[in-house]
């Protein structure tokens, strides 16, 4: 929502705000005076000159109030509680409001002497203006209904849109033009020594940026989806790394009954490699293992002096994808020996998703 609307509105809720205000002072002096039996120019004249003083104090006591709990964030069942609170509060300061007025505004101007608290017109006055306050407190609570089910949209909005954008962003560094270019050179390298591992090879590849494109307007994936094609990534980074670079699954639970966004273990596996050094004798050992409801991802540590170019996505990425879909966050943990990355893990409870093929 843009500062322009936003001012609009506040401008519009004001004018209705005083339309209101005035609309019952010009109600409650005629109902103050019918009840009382003095429908005469001196009580009227007072009461319109008094009654928008009480009602504004009254108005900007409430809206103070709506606004402060406003910054209380009430959730799901909760939510109630916000109106229990406000209620007693509102109460408490126009009671304050309405006996300053009465003692040191009408009492004073008008007979020059301190207004008595103990009487009936007292009670009838506390009494009639709570009823305004309560009017009043209706359709501001209305509208400030209205003003955050409109930022609500407008921040749903928004979020959609970066939603959007960070998936769109995710997919065209999926295609890594330097993993395609190591691949293809690694494929034509292999031409030449075995024609049955070039073939198993090209179908591998295959596979995985079909899983890639595929994916694209997936919210979800089952892990076992995630583990098959994390299967054909690693059988070309194997290819290209040999035996520097080892994948441990343990991974000890039904996968199709859990879920997580798409291309999650690529984008990892892929953040190890880029920045850890591996050979022979220290091999980059990449550990995958369930606890409890989160899917771990852990590896030896042994990192390169100069880094290769970062695509700009990897852990950022999946944080900002986690936070679109879901309160749970994944879990980073940078040890000396050992770095660890803790995936939270949906339960699946549609069976919906993408099933990678075989």
């Amino acid at each position: 929502m843009t500062d322009i609307s936003k001012t609009y509105k506040n401008v519009s809720t004001l004018k209705l705000t005083s339309i209101v205000v005035l609309a019952v002072s010009v109600l409650f002096p005629l109902l103050f005076a019918y009840i009382n039996d003095k429908m005469n120019t001196k009580v009227l004249s007072r009461e319109l000159t008094l009654t928008p003083v009480r009602l504004a104090g009254i108005t900007i006591i409430i809206y103070g109030v709506i606004q402060v709990i406003n910054k209380v964030k009430f959730k799901g069942r909760l939510r109630w509680l916000h109106y229990l609170v406000e209620m007693p509060v509102i109460i408490y300061i126009t009671f304050w409001w309405l006996l300053f007025t009465l003692q040191f505004i009408d009492g004073p101007i008008f007979c020059g002497c301190t207004y008595p608290t103990n009487t009936w017109h007292f009670r009838q006055y506390i009494a009639l203006y709570m009823v305004g306050a309560t009017f009043i407190y209706i359709f501001q609570s209305g509208l400030n209904f209205y003003k955050l089910a409109q930022e609500k949209a407008a921040e749903a909005e928004k979020l959609q849109r970066e939603y959007a954008q960070v998936r769109l962003q995710a997919l065209k560094n999926q295609v890594n033009p330097h993993f395609l270019f190591n691949s293809l050179s690694v494929l034509s390298s292999l031409v030449h020594v075995s024609a049955e591992i070039s073939d198993k090879f090209i179908q591998q590849l295959s596979k995985a940026y079909r899983y890639i494109l595929e994916q694209k307007d997936i919210d979800w994936v089952t892990l076992q989806s995630e583990l098959d094609f994390l299967d054909a990534y690693f059988f070309l980074l194997q290819i290209r790394f040999e035996k520097k670079v080892m994948l441990v699954k343990e991974v000890k639970l039904d996968e199709t009954e859990f879920t997580l966004p798409p291309l999650t273990l690529q984008l990892l596996v892929e953040n190890v490699v880029k920045h850890n050094k591996m050979s022979t004798s220290e091999p980059l050992t990449i550990r995958i293992y369930n606890e409890e409801n989160y899917l771990v991802v852990a590896n030896n540590i042994n990192k390169r002096e100069q880094h290769e170019t970062s695509t700009g996505i990897g852990l950022e990425n999946i944080q900002k994808r986690y936070a679109f879909i879901t309160d749970k966050k994944i879990e980073i943990i940078n040890g000396n020996e050992e770095f660890i990355v803790r995936i939270p893990l949906i339960k699946n409870n549609s069976n919906e998703g993408y099933n990678y093929r075989r």
